[in-house]
């Protein structure tokens, strides 16, 4: 079965640091994951009580994959219940 920590490397790898380009109407960016999809997610990550640009600095590689890819991504397509890799990958 297909399986999203086989993915993930593979995303990271294009996804860049952190960008925070006036130009980009997707605001402050971090490793793909916009502040708005961050904020989606629910997730204080510094604890100070409100989800910022703060928080989307100190996103890790794990943060990535278990609050943005897996569950907004992955798990809506249910990939774990394809067979290929290849064809999860695509989704």
């Amino acid at each position: 079965m297909a399986n999203v920590y086989k993915l993930a490397p593979w995303i990271l790898k294009w996804e860049g640091g952190f960008v925070n380009d006036p130009a980009d109407l997707g605001g402050a960016t971090n490793m793909g994951v916009t502040i708005g999809t961050w904020k989606s997610c629910g997730y204080d990550k510094d604890g100070d009580g409100d989800i910022d640009v703060d928080d989307l600095h100190l996103l890790t590689r794990e943060d990535v994959v278990k609050r943005v890819l897996k569950p907004h991504y992955w798990d809506r397509w249910k990939a774990d219940l394809i067979t290929s890799q290849s064809v999860a990958n695509i989704l």
